[in-house]
């Protein structure tokens, strides 16, 4: 019968962050048959079921034999490396990393404010838009506006959050794939409600940092426009809007048959509300 047995000698080395960084552990493997196969093989199974598959926050990295005395007698070492990076060695769990990006985002807008009307000498007639832009000047079935786009004041933010590995669980992402595409219904990172759509999030590969513990890196990504106090919409005052609130309008022709106007004007919602809380950063 096999018996493994771990030998008083060992080695052993810490990191800055006090968990182990490297080590050795000895083992003595006696009884192992001579009929057997692959000795070394059965001798190196016994210390793989025996030796620990992680050592104070350092992997199991190999194991291998180190001496033979004969008779079915072995000597081999397990040795354990940590295998954090550098650059990620002393992120710890809690911590939270915010960036941002104001480059703009663009909208299509249909109304502006009308700033000329002119037309050539030989027309006698020269149609009023109103606040329309880009009219192709008839009513009707062939009534088409194509509007332009135009930079607003936007912002992309990213929080690049570290969590322990094993508070990812399933009922964790399944929250945050919910959340993708809703809009925050309450104060959110200094912003106020309706202002922060969800993008998603990107986890890293887990890896283990300075003090031994599992952790990854978890990407969350943010858009945020403001909200309106006064939103105008082809002439008409519309009140107060959330910054990713939909507005449209119906133009018609005046009572003059000519020029358009904004018969109608909406604000509409396109996304849903969450409670973002649930992201934990």
């Amino acid at each position: 019968m096999i018996q493994c047995n771990l030998k008083n000698l060992f080695t052993r080395s810490l990191n800055s962050g006090g968990s182990c960084r490297n080590a050795r552990l000895n083992y003595l493997i006696s009884g192992v048959s001579e009929d057997e196969k692959d000795p070394g093989a059965a001798a190196l199974r016994a210390v793989s079921s025996m030796a620990p598959a992680e050592l104070d926050g350092a992997d199991l990295s190999r194991i291998s034999l180190t001496k033979s005395y004969g008779s079915g007698v072995y000597e081999a070492a397990a040795e354990y490396e940590q295998s954090s990076s550098d650059r990620n060695s002393r992120k710890k769990i809690g911590d939270r990393l915010w960036i941002f990006d104001t480059t703009g985002g663009r909208e299509q807008i249909y109304h502006g404010k009308l700033l000329k009307r002119n037309g050539s000498i030989d027309s006698d007639y020269i149609p009023d838009p109103g606040t329309l832009i880009n009219w192709n000047g008839r009513n009707g079935e062939r009534f088409h506006a194509a509007g332009t786009s135009r930079i607003v004041p936007s912002m992309r933010e990213s929080c690049i959050a570290v969590f322990r590995e094993s508070d990812i669980t399933p009922k964790f992402r399944r929250n945050v794939m919910a959340l993708t595409g809703c809009v925050n219904a309450s104060e959110f990172h200094s912003w106020q409600p309706g202002e922060v759509l969800f993008l998603g999030a990107t986890s890293s590969v887990p890896f283990r940092n300075d003090r031994g513990a599992r952790i990854a890196e978890v990407t969350f990504r943010f858009a945020v426009r403001c909200n309106r106090s006064s939103l105008e919409i082809g002439g008409v005052m519309m009140g107060e809007a959330g910054g990713w609130d939909l507005p449209w309008s119906i133009s018609l022709p005046h009572s003059d048959g000519r020029k358009p106007v904004t018969a109608g004007a909406y604000l509409s919602s396109i996304y849903e509300k969450g409670d973002f809380s649930v992201l934990k950063i």
